[in-house]
């Protein structure tokens, strides 16, 4: 509309502005009748030449209204805005802490409220499995793997010297091991064995600093911890895959065996896969053998390829004590589930046991003794429930809730289902010296798993 328009003013237009709603009644204006002859004449000018629209000059003063009073009056009654509901601002509250969690998650990582609400000690946890890493050209070997001072340089600061102290006060430590950083904030993996019934622990890094640390937990049976230090930028090791090990291929072990820090031994690989138990503890763990040098101290350093990758954790407790050249080393990958848990609880998850140890029978010397393949009990541990069954040493368990069990092996992964304090059906065959047997059912229920499955090596 162009500001010179011209404007009819309109006969009931005058009159319906007077009997606006909301205007008060003392404001009402008397409007008097116009015939014909008295109509207003045309005005020219702008209607919208004010922020709020303006009665034309000629009719306001036709019929007596005053601009200022008339808006006032609109004003007053105007309509007003609505609050938000309560429900509307609460999902707003909600929508702007779920985005400031976000935020923190992106920051700070994921595990970050748990670390909070437990000082710090437990987060949700991956053991990173790295790319090959890539070093001077001078320490790899022409097929691309690193020389031995190569892997030195790689993995040395990230090997650690632990110190135990048995009392707060005491000022000399009473044993020695190994630890392997994980994270950069802190995390080492060690073995259990080495921070055992520890009143304090300290950590020396390859730069010669000295830190005191923490137990975030401890699993006996697997013989992994995880300890932390207050402490930032450091170097994590590389963790490889175990599964890859190859025998016969070569190997370093890096530790602080009678508290020489740092020192380092090759070897070759002698065997995959060995079943080895800590102790008299009835988990074994697969472990990789080596015929490095592996002696009180190591016990919690690294096993590494020539790729500079930690692909177990040395156990002097896992050496023979009646033979030399043969050590042991916890395959990462075995380790690894325990790492985690640990990490995230503070413990391992107890698992089952039958109280028993004994002995495999397979099917070949089965037929040949004319006997029937399982397990041939050699002791029964009295303080669990299976010592309350018919079961003596000599019998052979061949079947667990209606599986067949001839070895180790067999029995973890039936266990894996169970838990402590559930029942648990076994069938057992008794030879007599005829050479028949008799056949007979046991129930008895699982116990937590603080002892022997399988006989110790004497």
């Amino acid at each position: 509309m162009e500001e010179n328009e011209q404007l009819q003013p309109a006969e009931p237009e005058a009159e319906d502005i007077s009997e606006q709603p909301g205007l008060p009644e003392e404001a009402q204006p008397e409007v008097p009748e116009q015939t014909p002859e008295e109509q207003t004449p045309q005005v020219t000018g702008s209607v919208y030449s004010d922020p709020f629209f303006n009665i034309p000059p000629m009719q306001s003063e036709l019929n007596g209204l005053d601009k200022e009073a008339f808006w006032s009056s609109v004003a007053a009654v105007k309509k007003k805005r609505k609050r938000p509901s309560v429900a509307v601002l609460i999902l707003s509250i909600l929508m702007l802490i779920a985005m400031v969690l976000l935020l923190l998650t992106a920051v700070n990582g994921r595990g970050w409220l748990i670390r909070l609400i437990n000082g710090g000690k437990n987060i949700e946890f991956t053991l990173p499995i790295e790319d090959k890493p890539q070093l001077d050209s001078s320490l790899y070997q022409e097929d691309g793997r690193y020389t031995l001072e190569g892997v030195a340089e790689a993995v040395m600061p990230s090997v650690v010297s632990i110190e135990i102290f048995s009392g707060q006060a005491d000022l000399l430590p009473s044993s020695q091991g190994s630890g392997i950083i994980m994270s950069t904030d802190g995390y080492i993996l060690t073995n259990a064995h080495v921070v055992d019934e520890a009143a304090k622990i300290k950590v020396i890094l390859n730069t010669k600093e000295e830190y005191s640390a923490d137990l975030i937990g401890a699993d006996a049976p697997t013989d992994i911890a995880v300890i932390k230090i207050g402490k930032k930028g450091l170097t994590p090791a590389q963790f490889g895959n175990s599964d890859e090990v190859k025998l016969g291929e070569d190997a370093v072990v890096i530790g602080s065996p009678a508290g020489f820090y740092g020192s380092v031994t090759k070897g070759v690989v002698s065997g995959l896969d060995r079943q080895i138990r800590v102790e008299s503890y009835s988990v074994p763990m697969s472990c990789i053998q080596v015929d490095a040098a592996i002696n009180p101290g190591n016990s919690g350093g690294a096993l590494v390829n020539m790729w500079g990758q930690v692909v177990g954790i040395t156990s002097s407790k896992l050496a023979s004590r009646s033979y030399y050249g043969i050590g042991f080393a916890i395959a990462i990958n075995a380790a690894k589930p325990m790492i985690e848990e640990i990490m995230a609880k503070g413990y391992v998850a107890e698992t089952p046991r039958i109280g028993i140890t004994f002995y495999s029978v397979s099917e070949d010397n089965a037929v040949m003794s004319g006997i029937k393949a399982g397990m041939l009990v050699v002791e029964i541990d009295q303080s669990c429930d299976i010592s309350n069954t018919d079961l003596q040493p000599g019998d052979i368990i061949t079947k667990l809730n209606d599986k067949y069990v001839s070895s180790t092996e067999s029995v973890k992964e039936i266990l894996k289902e169970y838990k402590p304090g559930d029942m648990m059906t076994g069938k057992v065959f008794r030879p007599n010296e005829e050479g028949g047997g008799t056949e007979f059912e046991i129930t008895f229920r699982l116990m937590s798993d603080k002892s022997s499955l399988v006989p110790a090596e004497n």
